[in-house]
C-alpha cells in the first residue's frame, strides 16, 4: 500500500510538473513571438528612419544650396562690382568737395561748374573704419560660400588707400576685418569644416615678389584655363587672428615704400593679400573653394607733382602703366569686348579670376578734399564711375560635388 501511495504521489507530481513545463514553454514561445514582432517593428522603423534621414539630408543639401544661391543673387542685384567713395579727413585744408547724400558727391570741375558723381556708397570724412567695412561684409559671406571676391582701393598718392585697407593696430582696415569676419563665419558654422590659407605679394616695377619669404626672387604667373596662380608663392594656413597679425607684419615689413613730395611713405608697389577658403559640408559632403583677394593699389600720381626722379621716376611710370591697364580692362568689360586685355600687366593678369564673369568685386575710390589735388580727385571719381558701369554677369560658385 505504501508503494502504491508513493507511486500515486509521484504521478501527481509528474503531472503537475508537466503542466508547469508546458505552460513555461508556452510562455517562452509567446515571448519569442513578441521579441520577433518587436525586431520586425524595429527593422521597419530603421528602414523608415533611414529613409527619413536620407530625405532630411537631401532636403538640407537642397536648402543649403538654395540659401547660397538666393544670397548671392541678392548681391548680383546690388551689382557684381560695387564702388564705394571715401573722402579722406584733412583738417589742414578747407574741403572743396560736398557730400550730397550717402550715394552722391559733388566736386568742382575744370570749367568752373560743379559736377556730381554717384556711387553705391559715399563715406564722408567722419566715417570710421567700422562703418567703411560694414558694406563689404556680404562679400565676405560669398567668399565662404565658394565665390571669388576682390576688394580694391584706388586713388592718388596720399588719399588714404593704405589706411582704408591696412589701417592701424588701433583702427584696423578692411584687410584685418575681412579675415576676422571669415574666421568668425568658419567657426560659427557647425555643419562645415574649413581650411584657410594666406599668401601675400607685391607687384613692384612689373615684378612679382613674395612678401612672406626672405628670398627676393621674381615669381612667374601660370595660367590653366580660368585658374591663375603664382608659381612658388608661399601659402600659410591660418587658424586664429594671431597667425594673421604675424603674417601681416612680415608682409608690411618687406613691402617697397619710399618718400615722395606727395607722401612721406608712399607705397611703391601694388599689394595683394589673398585668402583661399576650402570648405566641406559634413552632412551633404559638398566641397567648395573660394578666394578673397585684398588689393592696396599703389598711388596714381603725376610726376610733376610728386617730383619723382631716378628710381622713383621708374617706379611711378610702372605704377601708372599698370593702373592704365586696369582702366583698359574696365573699359573692355563695360563695352563687352570679346578680348579683355588682362595680360597687359601683371596686376590685371593676377586679378583676372576676380574680375571675370564668375566673380564679385568691391572698389574703394579714395579722394583728397584739398583743392590743390582736384585734378587727381576728378580723375579718381571718373575712374570709379566707369567701374560702376561694369556688369560681370551671373556669378558661379566653385562647388565640387
Amino acid at each position: 500500500m505504501a508503494t502504491a501511495g508513493s507511486a500515486k504521489r509521484v504521478g501527481k507530481s509528474f503531472h503537475w510538473l508537466r503542466q508547469i513545463t508546458q505552460g513555461g514553454f508556452s510562455d517562452i514561445g509567446d515571448t519569442f513571438t513578441e521579441v520577433r514582432n518587436a525586431l520586425n517593428l524595429i527593422a521597419k522603423m530603421s528602414l523608415t528612419q533611414a529613409k527619413e534621414a536620407s530625405d532630411l539630408s537631401a532636403l538640407y543639401r537642397r536648402e543649403s544650396i538654395e540659401r547660397k544661391l538666393l544670397y548671392n543673387q541678392l548681391q548680383e542685384i546690388r551689382g557684381n562690382i560695387r564702388v564705394f567713395c571715401r573722402l579722406r579727413p584733412d583738417s589742414s585744408v578747407s574741403s572743396c568737395l560736398r557730400c550730397l547724400s550717402e550715394e552722391e558727391i559733388e566736386a568742382p570741375s575744370s570749367n568752373g561748374n560743379r559736377k556730381s558723381f554717384r556711387f553705391d556708397k559715399v563715406y564722408d570724412s567722419n566715417a570710421n573704419q567700422e562703418e567703411v567695412f560694414e558694406d563689404t561684409i556680404p562679400l565676405i559671406r560669398s567668399c565662404a560660400d565658394g565665390y571669388n571676391i576682390a576688394i580694391l582701393a584706388y586713388g592718388q598718392t596720399g588719399s588714404g588707400k593704405t589706411y582704408t585697407m591696412m589701417g592701424t593696430s588701433q583702427h584696423p582696415g578692411v584687410n584685418i576685418r575681412s579675415i576676422q569676419e571669415l574666421l568668425r563665419l568658419c567657426k560659427s558654422c557647425k555643419t562645415c569644416t574649413y581650411k584657410l590659407t594666406v599668401s601675400m605679394l607685391e607687384i613692384y616695377n612689373e615684378t612679382i615678389l613674395d612678401l612672406l619669404t626672405d628670398r627676393n626672387t621674381p615669381l612667374d604667373i601660370r595660367t590653366q584655363g580660368k585658374k591663375v596662380t603664382v608659381q612658388g608663392l608661399t601659402e600659410i594656413e591660418i587658424e586664429k587672428m594671431d597667425d594673421v597679425i604675424k603674417i601681416m607684419k612680415t608682409g608690411e615689413k618687406n613691402r617697397a615704400v619710399a618718400a615722395t613730395k606727395m607722401n612721406s611713405s608712399s607705397s611703391r608697389s601694388h599689394l595683394l593679400l589673398k585668402l583661399t577658403v576650402q570648405s566641406e559640408d559634413k552632412i551633404s559632403g559638398q566641397r567648395s573653394i573660394g578666394t578673397l583677394t585684398l588689393v592696396d593699389l599703389a598711388g596714381s600720381e603725376r610726376v610733376s607733382k610728386s617730383e619723382a626722379s631716378g628710381q622713383r621716376l621708374t617706379e611711378a611710370a610702372a605704377i601708372n602703366k599698370s593702373l592704365s591697364a586696369l582702366g583698359q580692362v574696365f573699359t573692355a568689360l563695360i563695352t563687352n569686348q570679346l578680348h579683355i586685355p588682362y595680360r597687359n600687366s601683371k596686376l590685371t593678369h593676377l586679378l583676372q579670376p576676380s574680375l571675370g564673369g564668375d566673380a564679385k568685386a568691391c572698389l574703394f575710390v579714395n579722394i583728397s578734399p584739398d583743392l590743390n589735388n582736384i585734378s587727381e580727385t576728378l580723375s579718381t571719381l571718373q575712374f570709379g564711375s566707369q567701374a560702376r558701369q561694369i556688369q560681370l554677369g551671373k556669378t558661379t560658385s566653385s562647388a565640387i560635388n
